[in-house]
């Protein structure tokens, strides 16, 4: 593994050293981790993305390309550390409306928890803004991954609301679909707000981001129902 930058894992990370942890998911998370650092220590070692290659970030972590593959689709993921947007089943039949639920505080926390699907990331937040801003094409890999949390968030969202008595009830001509989109939209405004200040501070837990969140929900209340 490239020793030009040091993992910081975070909170949905799986932790190799955890007990509980199966010999498989050792190695998998140990693998991931690997090829993660490998390229972002290749992404900051050169001027020009075209010139990392994946056999070369795969040859620094120790695999093969071909279970480079198996880890990430590209190499700009592997530079993010970006996974595959996921829902776990549980969290979706968990996500319901009623009546007293702040819909869009409701919807911020749902994207907050698709996103840490996501982000995979072990480099330090500096460092992170630096390779963004070296090689614009890992803001728009970046952009796609969030494409994709917002869509899983929405289609969540909608099947809430069409499902929900209440809502169906009350406002029969509102489409949930159309509702659910703009919830996203708003939800994601906040959550940006939210956490921009949180990420760059070292050691930031779920708990102060789940806190810095509801303050900023907090706000959006305060300021649209003074």
């Amino acid at each position: 593994m490239t020793s030009g930058i040091r993992p910081n894992t975070p909170p949905q990370q799986v932790d190799p050293d955890a007990p509980g942890i199966s010999h498989r998911e050792r190695k998998r998370a140990r693998t991931w981790t690997a090829i993660h650092l490998a390229a972002a220590n290749a992404a900051a070692t050169h001027e020009r993305l075209a010139d990392v290659t994946v056999e070369s970030v795969a040859e620094d972590a120790g695999v093969s390309p071909r279970t480079f593959f198996n880890y990430f689709r590209s190499k700009e993921d592997a530079i993010l550390g970006l996974r595959p947007a996921v829902v776990d089943e549980a969290l979706a039949a968990s996500f319901t409306v009623a009546p007293d639920d702040d819909l869009v505080e409701k919807v911020a926390f749902l994207l907050l928890e698709v996103y840490r699907t996501v982000n995979g990331s072990q480099i330090p937040h500096p460092l992170h803004d630096e390779l963004m801003d070296r090689h614009p094409e890992l803001a728009r890999r970046r952009v796609r991954y969030i494409d994709d949390v917002q869509t899983l968030t929405v289609g969540i969202a909608a099947s809430a609301l069409s499902e929900s008595p209440w809502w169906t009830s009350t406002r029969p001509a509102r489409s949930a679909d159309d509702t659910a989109v703009l919830l996203v939209a708003v939800a994601g405004a906040i959550l940006r707000t939210a956490m921009r200040p949180v990420v760059t501070r070292a050691g930031v837990t779920e708990s102060d981001a789940a806190d810095a969140l509801r303050a900023a929900c907090s706000l959006f209340r305060e300021v649209t129902h003074p």
